[in-house]
């Protein structure tokens, strides 16, 4: 187990340097935790049961006992799952109400204050691909260059990607200023090949708002204006315009998939899980759309970003029964031996408090890139990521559910005002 001192580390890490790790500690305990688990828990997941989230409660209720329950209603939940922490509204109840969970706020350095959720942990958030179909496609050293790639070089080769998809010949590209010719033919795992980026559902859309908008409101800075995200905005327009191009029809096998590390690899078989390599999600964004002197483009464009893809609350209007038993699941997650392990070495968390497992491959892969350099996540309440998930539904898809195909200026202008008003002097914070 490592302490990732790393963490709390931005500017450093985004100008590509290295904090040295502290030496291995134990996790911090809340002391004394209830010894007699809850014999019953109804947990409400917004992203659904298929989410390290959801599997860190379940790991739970497993070990202790707990008869566990899924609800499609938010109303009948004692636990919630969120994508975003819920707003200081009433309707949660407030962490820092109680001794323990206060403790475990701490833990997570949430302290002082209203705290209306608590982070399931942290992980890496990005385009990801499978190593050894990169390696058929561009030869054994393209992972590095591909992360470098300039926007430019990138639009090209997805560009490039697909017309091979479609007719496959020799075809040069440039990434990171090294040129790569793709092979003659498919072959081996790119026998199954069918497009360059993965069609993500609807709930994934929604589940991943934040993540998604790391990059434009670090590079807005901490005044987030109509004149300080236009710029950003049209940044991760072109982004999205090119996934949406370029991307597979549902079922059929793409090159990048765009999610969070704990989350993708909770389906994958372990040898698929190794073979992961993270991709930014890379932005058109040039100089002057930036409106910060903490982050420069080198960071924005070439590394993944670093944050929680999910949230632990409790309604306030739970009954004590089952306020009692998610306060359980929480605690048993923040504070035993068990929950640490469920949470880094099982589902490639790491954990609130920065400890990681580098006991798999893709455990120590995250921890050397946390350590080489990563974008921290920002936080936005449930209402700021909603009003933003409906902008990027409303601007991907028709109303008849079909995929846009009309990216002009005016449908960009109507997708960017829409944003604007979600994040206009919101209050944002890594």
């Amino acid at each position: 187990m490592k302490r990732l001192a790393a963490l709390t580390l931005c500017a450093c890490l985004l100008a590509g340097c290295a904090e040295s790790e502290a030496p291995a500690q134990s996790v911090p305990t809340v002391s004394p935790a209830p010894t007699a688990a809850p014999q019953a828990l109804s947990v409400y997941a917004a992203a659904g049961e298929n989410t390290a989230a959801a599997r860190a409660v379940q790991c739970y209720a497993e070990a202790q006992g707990v008869a566990l329950t899924f609800v499609d209603d938010v109303q009948q939940a004692g636990l919630v799952i969120l994508p975003a922490a819920p707003a200081q509204d009433g309707s949660w109840l407030d962490f820092s109400s109680d001794a323990l969970l206060t403790a475990a706020a701490e833990l997570a350095d949430m302290d002082g204050g209203t705290v209306t959720a608590l982070p399931i942990g942290r992980s890496l958030y990005g385009y990801w691909a499978d190593s050894a179909m990169l390696e058929e496609l561009l030869g054994a050293d393209a992972v590095s260059n591909l992360q470098a790639a300039s926007w430019s070089e990138w639009e090209t080769f997805a560009q490039t990607l697909t017309g091979w998809i479609a007719t496959p010949s020799p075809a040069s590209v440039t990434l990171g200023g090294h040129t790569y010719t793709l092979p003659e033919e498919k072959s081996g795992r790119t026998a199954a090949l069918t497009a360059v980026f993965d069609t993500p559902a609807p709930s994934f859309e929604a589940d991943n708002t934040a993540a998604l908008y790391t990059g434009v409101l670090l590079a807005a800075g901490e005044q987030r204006s109509e004149q300080t995200l236009i710029g950003p905005l049209n940044g991760l327009f072109s982004a999205i315009e090119l996934e949406q191009t370029h991307q597979a029809n549902e079922g059929e096998q793409a090159l990048f998939r765009r999610g969070f590390l704990a989350d993708l690899a909770l389906e994958m078989e372990p040898d698929e899980a190794e073979r992961l390599v993270p991709l930014p999600v890379k932005c058109d964004f040039v100089e002057d759309d930036l409106s910060t002197v903490e982050y420069n483009l080198t960071g924005l464009m070439n590394y993944p970003i670093f944050a929680a893809p999910a949230w632990l609350a409790i309604p306030a209007d739970a009954g004590e029964e089952q306020t009692r038993a998610a306060a359980s699941a929480v605690l048993w997650l923040y504070t035993s031996t068990a929950g640490e392990q469920a949470l880094t070495g099982d589902l490639l968390l790491v954990s609130p408090w920065g400890t990681a497992s580098d006991g798999t491959v893709p455990g120590a892969m995250q921890i050397e890139q946390v350590g080489t350099g990563i974008l921290p996540g920002v936080m936005l309440d449930c209402s700021a990521a909603q009003a933003l998930a409906d902008a990027d539904e409303a601007l991907c898809y028709e109303q008849d559910g079909s995929a846009r195909t009309d990216w002009s200026k005016a449908a960009r202008e109507e997708w960017r005002e829409k944003v604007i008003a979600a994040l206009d002097n919101t209050n944002v914070q890594p």
